[in-house]
């Protein structure tokens, strides 16, 4: 019956994104069957565990997510030779065929579909209550985590809370913002009853769903508070920043498991995998089967250097890259040139066959990030993980939503010690603090996925991008448009 069960992947059928191969008029393949399955705990140990295998899959968070929420940003341009609609993200104005962005919003839905599985059938199953509580604590922060991603990038969305098991059960209406939010909130509310705080590598646990709630309550607040289109429903922005301060304050008063990490690049380390800043992070390995065990993500940001090895001035070698989405030089810039982020996460020196090569002296092309690096990839296999919710994100969480109080002073200052920068300027109001602390969240989590979120949820998207780096957005910079294959099966929308 496993078998059964993995091999659904290829085939599932979900939310109308049919494969193209299969005729309404057919019998569909492919759906979800459950029955004789759910019985024992290691179904329960299956189920979930392959909730969460739809994560790391190139269709989402190992490239395709990580593409539509970095490239429109300033931080990355994409190479010249890229397909057209990562062009059309990097100059924002994707259509509604755009691959990336229909890949997303399909492998969210597989994501969802799976959770919905783990929720609807592991309470049933006779085993240990705290494992079976703490499983399905994780599928609904997983649940949450999907649709909090489908409604930042989409807006309305339709929402299922039961797997879909036939063709008939596939179209659904598009669903308000305010309702998905009421669904996502109340999915996190229901992990941080169910989960415990014990760190899992790979797994979310009641800290990671503290911090998705801190996250999701700030991004209300900041786009009610900013007039954000389609945030109309946000009638008391101050309630939701309280919110954000309670939850985001359980992880930086209530537990002892995270912490800042004081060595920048021992965060991002392949071997730091228990590190303490890392409270929920997507993991790969070097030695699996297909992409998505493994992980590429590194060759999309490292420089093509004829193919050779690459070795950093502190004697981290690795294959060079693809040079596919490279810094964009006034992001490198907007740094202060004595900021740790910069000089210890960003590189500008490698050394290639005994060669010395420099950004400034003109062999190397750009600057690029290292926090992708696996010193000891295999061919074009990594183990290196994808953060998703760091420590130093929710302290940065937890400042924005105190607002320019002693407690929000401290907490940001804690980053900027870190980074090597002097205090942020006191006496600020509270406009100005939370620009302040943007600023430095555009910083802290560089290439990390974040950047376009906080943009649109603080309605500076036509402010930062255009304003001061240039960019022209063509198309509507808030939300993407649902794919267009969506719409062609989905009888609910126009």
């Amino acid at each position: 019956m496993m078998k059964k069960l993995w091999n659904i992947l290829p085939m599932v059928v979900i939310v109308g994104t049919l494969s193209v191969s299969c005729s309404l008029e057919e019998e569909p393949v492919g759906f979800l069957s459950t029955e004789n399955f759910y019985e024992n705990e290691g179904d329960a140990r299956s189920a979930i565990a392959y909730a969460y295998a739809a994560l790391p899959e190139i269709e989402y968070y190992s490239r395709h997510f990580y593409l539509v929420t970095t490239v429109p940003t300033e931080e990355f341009t994409i190479k010249s030779d890229a397909g057209a609609s990562q062009h059309d993200l990097d100059q924002l104005r994707p259509l509604p065929n755009n691959r990336e962005l229909t890949d997303v919003f399909r492998y969210a839905y597989i994501g969802i579909n799976r959770t919905n599985v783990v929720i609807d059938e592991v309470p049933q199953i006779e085993m240990d209550e705290a494992l079976r509580n703490q499983i399905v604590g994780e599928g609904h922060f997983l649940r949450g985590l999907h649709y909090f991603n489908l409604v930042r990038l989409f807006g309305d969305v339709p929402v299922h809370t039961s797997a879909v098991r036939d063709v008939e059960s596939t179209s659904r209406e598009l669903t308000s913002q305010e309702q998905v939010y009421e669904l996502i909130i109340e999915d996190l509310q229901q992990a941080v009853e169910m989960m415990d705080q014990q760190p899992r590598y790979g797994r979310a646990n009641q800290v990671a769903a503290w911090s998705l709630l801190s996250k999701v309550y700030l991004h209300l607040a900041s786009a009610g508070a900013t007039g954000v289109d389609g945030y109309e429903f946000v009638a008391n922005p101050d309630e939701y920043y309280e919110l954000a301060a309670d939850y985001a304050g359980y992880v930086v008063h209530d537990q002892n498991v995270f912490h800042l990490e004081q060595d920048l690049r021992e965060i991002y380390s392949v071997y730091n995998t228990d590190g303490p800043e890392r409270i929920f992070y997507i993991t790969t390995h070097r030695t699996g089967e297909h992409e998505g065990n493994y992980n590429k993500l590194p060759l999309l940001v490292h420089p093509y250097i004829d193919g050779a090895e690459i070795t950093l001035t502190d004697g981290v070698s690795f294959p060079s890259g693809w040079d596919h989405a490279r810094i964009e030089l006034p992001f490198y810039y907007s740094y202060d040139a004595d900021d740790r982020r910069r000089t210890e996460l960003i590189v500008d020196t490698v050394i290639v066959d005994d060669e010395v090569m420099t950004f400034s002296g003109g062999d190397l092309i750009a600057p690029f990030t290292r926090k992708f690096v696996d010193p000891e990839q295999q061919g074009e296999q990594t183990s290196t993980d994808i953060p998703v919710l760091r420590y130093s994100d929710i302290l940065l969480t937890y400042a924005e939503a105190v607002g320019p109080t002693s407690a929000g002073y401290q907490a940001v200052n804690e980053i900027r010690e870190r980074a090597g920068l002097p205090e942020l300027t006191p006496g600020l109001s509270v406009d100005e603090f939370r620009d302040a602390v943007l600023r430095e969240r555009s910083w802290e989590l560089a290439f990390e996925g974040q950047r376009l979120f906080d943009l649109r949820r603080t309605n500076k998207m036509e402010e930062i991008l255009e304003g001061e780096y240039g960019k022209t957005i063509h198309n509507n910079a808030y939300y993407y448009e649902i794919p267009q294959i969506e719409r062609d099966v989905n009888e609910f929308i126009n």
